[in-house]
């Protein structure tokens, strides 16, 4: 969710990280590039003469960008020389097709920009992420979901089954997660399905790549009540980006929104049982279930 060290200096020579996360990388940095100027996205709409909507659209990532609207956006936002050709280039590779997804494309992203990342800082209150579900669990959960067509369901649930095999691969991601306790009891599935799941997060947290931990109800308030969220980490000594979905959509937030992000992750990280702390509970868990 990666690239080489030489793309370091160079978005151009980056490993493929494929047209979605591109794009979403490309929007990404039109929308620092915009608000580093102090222009409100009302304004600049206005400055380009565009519909009402699009700028979004083109900052989310939900649409390509043609030669045209990057030309006029780079002289909106008085973007320099060398930044310009590097967002052009990204434009180019960005324009490419994928074949369709089973996913809505806003959700469709998300995998993507997982599949290439370096690094995955999550955070769930409730349950645990698709990142690291059993097919089990993650089936239990998405026949609850209104947006998932009945046929749909399967293979999706096996599609987020074999995303956890990328965490054991040798080029696997840096993986830091926190989950609140009610994660370990709420019962989706039932308990065997719960118990798996459970099992499958102990497996996971002996990884030297991953780290887990368990916000206690013990531990009361907190920095984040009310919203889950994921920070993608994609190159090395870059900022990434932030993704808080919803039901039906989903905002991708640039590096000046990260830098709060990972303060709250940091929070949540302190406020959370120790990774050691963590087994021991969700070894408790297991033995009741």
């Amino acid at each position: 969710m990666t690239t080489a060290d030489e793309g370091d200096n160079n978005p151009g020579a980056e490993a493929d990280l494929g047209p979605f996360v591109q794009r979403i990388l490309l929007g990404a940095r039109l929308r620092a590039a915009r608000e580093s100027i102090e222009l409100s996205s009302t304004d600049a709409t206005k400055a380009l003469g565009w519909y009402a909507g699009k700028l979004s659209k083109i900052e989310q990532g939900d649409v390509p960008t043609s030669d045209k609207d990057l030309a006029a956006a780079i002289r909106a936002f008085k973007i320099g020389p060398k930044e310009a050709g590097e967002l052009q280039r990204l434009a180019s590779l960005a324009r490419r097709k994928l074949p369709p997804s089973r996913v809505a494309e806003w959700a469709a992203k998300y995998v993507h920009l997982v599949a290439a990342a370096r690094e995955l800082k999550l955070w769930n209150a409730d349950a645990f992420p698709g990142t690291v579900q059993t097919a089990d669990y993650a089936r239990a959960q998405l026949e609850r979901v209104v947006t998932v067509r009945p046929a749909d369901v399967e293979p999706m649930a096996q599609d987020r089954a074999k995303r956890v095999e990328r965490l054991r691969a040798p080029d696997a991601p840096r993986l830091w997660l926190v989950v609140g306790e009610e994660a370990l009891h709420r019962s989706i599935g039932g308990s065997e399905t719960l118990r798996g799941q459970l099992e499958q997060v102990r497996d996971l947290a002996e990884l030297e790549n991953v780290s887990v931990q368990v916000m206690p109800f013990s531990a009361g308030a907190h920095a984040s009540h009310g919203v889950s969220f994921s920070i993608v980490n994609l190159m090395e000594g870059r900022p990434g980006l932030v993704y808080v979905a919803g039901l039906t959509t989903s905002d991708y937030l640039g590096r000046e929104h990260q830098r709060v992000y990972d303060l709250v992750f940091d929070k949540l990280r302190a406020d959370a049982l120790s990774p050691q702390g963590t087994i021991e509970l969700i070894n408790r868990r297991i033995a009741e279930l």
